[in-house]
Parts: structure tokens; sequence; C-alpha cells
């Protein structure tokens, strides 16, 4: 939307593909408009509020792009010159008194054939606490594995891995071509580093987030040369790197047939390259998200024109 169209009173209607499209209502009669199966972004500009509206029975698609569109808006506004509105999460039957209060609402009852499948209407925060615990799951994870158990060994005492991948990497013969031609890590490689001393086999990494650190356990790390990230972000260890969460400010996300995903630092616009997580799964990059966006304090941001998510940064 261009400047001259942003109103005090907005409401969009969010479908499952993430598109938004501006729907014509009063704000005496929202309370008509609001349907379980819905999910709404809707601006309050005088409160400094974008209420995100989700209905009992709305798609968990449309409700996880809704927090991506309301998101979009709250960048868009900003940009347009408006004062930071705070994103607020309205649950069909449990909304917040300040919803209510704002549209002279009261709440909306859930009835016994919209409420979940199990039956049981859970409350917002308990469902949000329930989702955070399934992210938190770390049955994946096999602390017998060497890799794994040496990093455990050098996590701190309130140190937990929240998030965790093992993959195998292959050198082919021409490996040091082949990482040259990557823009972001030809610069990072050591130049004089022989390709003999690298024998040609399969490696196995492990990628790991923790409540404090992000962290690569992989050979590819004695290629490359980190000495120009401050040692108070960035710690090398061996084959282990160690990147501290206070440092990270943003995250680039990369689609091809899997997903790569780059960690950046300050202090240039979005920020500079540190290192990636690659070939994620889909189920994988999905968990990655979650963590970031529900545990750790990173917004996801989708640009208009591609409709993808490509960016995430840290919540100032």
């Amino acid at each position: 939307m261009n400047e001259s169209e942003w109103q005090d009173f907005v409401v969009f209607d969010i479908n499952e593909e993430g598109e938004r499209t501006k729907i014509n209502v009063k704000k005496e009669d929202l309370g008509d408009y609001l349907h379980p199966e819905q999910v709404f972004a809707i601006i309050k500009q005088d409160v400094y509020r974008i209420y995100l509206w989700k209905g009992v029975r709305s798609a968990v698609r449309k409700r996880f792009l809704g927090s991506r569109v309301a998101t979009t808006i709250q960048g868009e506004l900003m940009k347009a010159g408006y004062k930071r509105c705070k994103i607020v999460a309205i649950e069909q039957g449990d909304e917040v008194e300040e919803f209510l209060n704002v549209f002279g609402l009261e709440s909306m009852k859930v009835k016994e054939e919209d409420k979940l499948e199990d039956k049981h209407y859970i409350r917002s925060s308990e469902r949000e606490k329930e989702r955070i615990a399934k992210i938190l799951e770390t049955k994946q994870i096999d602390t017998k594995t060497s890799k794994l158990v040496e990093i455990k060994k050098l996590l701190d005492d309130d140190e937990k891995i929240i998030w965790f991948k093992s993959s195998t990497d292959n050198f082919s013969e021409n490996w040091k071509k082949l990482l040259s031609k990557n823009k972001k890590l030809k610069d990072r490689i050591k130049k004089e580093i022989d390709e003999n001393e690298i024998e040609i086999k399969k490696h196995e990494s492990r990628y790991v987030i923790t409540n404090k650190r992000i962290i690569v356990h992989s050979i590819f790390n004695k290629l490359f040369d980190f000495s120009k990230i401050p040692r108070h972000v960035l710690e090398v260890i061996g084959e282990i790197v160690f990147l501290d969460l206070k440092g990270l400010v943003s995250i680039d996300i990369i689609k091809n047939d899997l997903y790569d995903v780059w960690f950046n630092i300050e202090p240039l616009n979005k920020g500079v390259n540190v290192f990636p997580f690659e070939g994620l799964t889909l189920e994988e990059y999905e968990k990655l998200i979650d963590v970031f966006t529900v545990i750790l304090p990173f917004r996801a941001e989708i640009p208009n024109k591609t409709k993808k998510l490509t960016y995430i940064r840290k919540i100032k």
C-alpha cells in the first residue's frame, strides 16, 4: 500500500497462500466479520497495534502465514513514517481484554463443533507452552554420537540444545575450486590450504542451536579464515565454531532443492555472512524457523514481491 492509503483502522483478510486482501468494514461492525475459519490482520494506529485475529477453526498454515503478514505490515507502516505498531495475537474465545475494549466487543463463544479435534479447548497461553515444548523436543539428537558428545562437553552449565542436525559432506577432487565459486565463501578460504591436505572422503558434520549459541562442527571449518570476525562474537576450537546469539543480527534463507540458512553479524546493512547451515529439508527448516521466531527473539519477514520467506531479523 502507498503511504496515502494507510488509515487509522484497516482490516486485511489473510488466505492460505499468505496473501492479504483489504476488506471494507467499519470499526463498529468488526464483530460481524470475525469467523471461526478466518485470520485477520487488524490495524489500529491510534493505539499502535496490529491485532492478528485467529478463528478457532482457521487452518494452521493460514495462522503461520498470518504472523508473517502482520510483520510485513508492521515494517511497511514504519517505512511510511508511522510509529511502530505492536503485533498482538488474538485467539477466538480467549481474546485479550484490550482487544475487546478497543472495538467494543464481547468474547466470542466457541461452539462445540468449532472446538479442536480432541474436544478440549486450550487457553492460548497453554497452547503456546505446548507448541514451545514440541519445538524443544530433542528426540532426534543422538547423544552417543562422538561429535555431539564433544560439543556438549564445551557447553556452559545453563546451555541447552534446542535444535540439531547431522549431515554427511563429500569432498570431491576439485573441492577448493567449487568452494571458491561460492561468493559468500570464496574470500574466507585459507589461501595456504593445499587440496592434497584434505583426504577425498566423506565427513560428518553437526549443526547445533542452543539457547546461547549457534554451533557448526565440521572439517570445513579448518579451511576457513574467521580472523576478521570479532572474538567476542565468534570462537573457534579446532573444527568447532561457536557464534554467540548476542552477536547474531539476521538470517538469510536460500531455497533451491533444499534450504541453506546463512547467519549474519553486525555491522553492515543486514549483516555480514558468517557461515551457513546447508542442505536442510523442509521439516528441518520449518523447525529451525519455529526456534528463532517462537523461542528466540527474531522476526520473520516476507518481501511483497516474492511472497517467500528470505530474511529473519532480530527484534530490537
